[in-house]
């Protein structure tokens, strides 16, 4: 009897320490998912801390709007190194829909900028791939003293032309801008966007921006003569003065022939009278 009590406590014994060493392991195990949970934790936040932002205003002091299909890029770049090429840190870009300013923000990791280096930012207009407008002075972003959000100014680039010859803006899709409508100097429409006009090559598609709304429609061009077809208009309301976009959608009307010089566009009627004057956007 004496024998089997000893076997039993014995017994008891082992399980009991079993089930106290499970409890540990448990313990363990609870402790090292619940440490490893808290070193992600910060690891996650680390990686958002390293992202921060520029505001930028991009400006440009020339009244003239930018044509459709103009694409403003700007980037961050490392200018350190004279004898090399600037290294790119971030770009970004936008197609402008309206008047300047243009409100860009520039996300860039800062584990890319180095103490004691020198940054730029910088600006660009293309229209197709050809360079229309630059930033002309360095920016450093990170330099004492700059302020937020940062302007950064564009200038027209001046093609150059011979002094002998000069090219005359092709009448087919160029972006026209109206000048002048029966001898009166034009006036900017809603939101300060230009009048303008195109003549698509394709399709004898035409299509612009009468002051208020958005208008296309037909032509037809023989030598020199020029007739438009029924134009449509969307049905927007402005605050400002309409009476321009209404004499501008008339005058098309009385649109007879054209003729190209340079940059600019003319337009007669019948009686050979000018009905509008534009300026081209668009010149290589």
């Amino acid at each position: 009897m004496t024998f089997k009590m000893k076997k039993i406590a014995l017994a008891t014994s082992v399980v009991v320490s079993a089930l106290m060493l499970q409890a540990c392991n448990d313990t363990t195990e609870s402790t090292q998912v619940s440490s490893d949970s808290l070193a992600e934790a910060p690891a996650t936040e680390v990686a958002k801390a390293e992202m921060k932002s520029l505001d930028v205003n991009v400006i440009y002091l020339d009244r003239r709007m930018l044509p459709p299909g103009a694409v403003l890029e700007v980037t961050l770049e490392d200018v350190s190194k004279a004898d090399a090429p600037s290294e790119l840190i971030v770009s970004q870009s936008m197609e402008p829909a309206s008047a300047p300013p243009y409100v860009m923000v520039l996300d860039y990791d800062t584990t890319k900028i180095v103490d004691k280096h020198r940054y730029s930012l910088r600006a660009t207009v293309k229209v197709q791939d050809q360079l229309v407008m630059t930033s002309t002075t360095s920016i450093n972003p990170f330099a004492e003293g700059a302020t937020t959000p940062i302007e950064i100014k564009l200038d027209r680039v001046a093609h150059n032309k011979t002094t002998d010859t000069v090219d005359n803006a092709a009448f087919t899709d160029t972006y026209w801008a109206l000048m002048q409508l029966s001898g009166q100097d034009a006036k900017l429409g809603a939101e300060e966007k230009e009048v303008f006009i195109q003549f698509a090559s394709e399709g004898n598609a035409a299509h612009g921006f009468s002051g208020c709304n958005s208008f296309k429609g037909s032509f037809e061009i023989d030598k020199g003569k020029l007739s438009m077809g029924s134009v449509a208009a969307t049905q927007m309301m402005c605050m400002d003065d309409m009476d321009q976009e209404q004499a501008f959608l008339s005058a098309m009307g009385q649109f007879a022939s054209y003729s190209v010089q340079g940059e600019a566009l003319t337009v007669r009627n019948n009686q050979g009278e000018v009905v509008a004057t534009f300026e081209s956007r668009d010149m290589n």
